[in-house]
């Protein structure tokens, strides 16, 4: 009876284990998790052109870089959303630089997958 009882529970711990496994995160899931993962850095003062920034290559981080001279360019985000540039934005302009990063962000890891 306890190796029957032993059987069961093994069988139903692995069947368990592998539903679990292949259960394929939504896309809901999948955004909900990038979103409250991902942590916001502030840069301040660069210490060169902004073309010439290098981001901190962390995947969990977007930085934000504030820029005080116009030759830095406009504001914008970089290719791989990992930062964002500001030039005098305003906050719409701030508010949809920061979904693009986020898009760009959804958009990579769901290639990777």
């Amino acid at each position: 009876m306890a190796i029957r009882l032993y059987q069961y529970f093994t069988f139903a711990f692995a069947l368990l284990a592998v539903t679990a496994t292949s259960r394929a995160e939504t896309d809901a899931e999948r955004r909900t998790r990038i979103l409250t993962q991902t942590k916001m850095n502030v840069v301040t003062e660069l210490t060169g052109p902004a073309s010439e920034f290098k981001g901190d290559g962390d995947p969990t981080t977007i930085e934000i870089v504030f820029l005080t001279k116009k030759s830095d360019g406009p504001s914008r985000v970089s290719d791989d959303g990992e930062v964002i540039f500001l030039y005098k934005a305003s906050d719409k302009t701030q508010q949809r630089l920061i979904e693009r990063a986020f898009e760009i962000r959804l958009a990579r890891e769901e290639n990777e997958t």
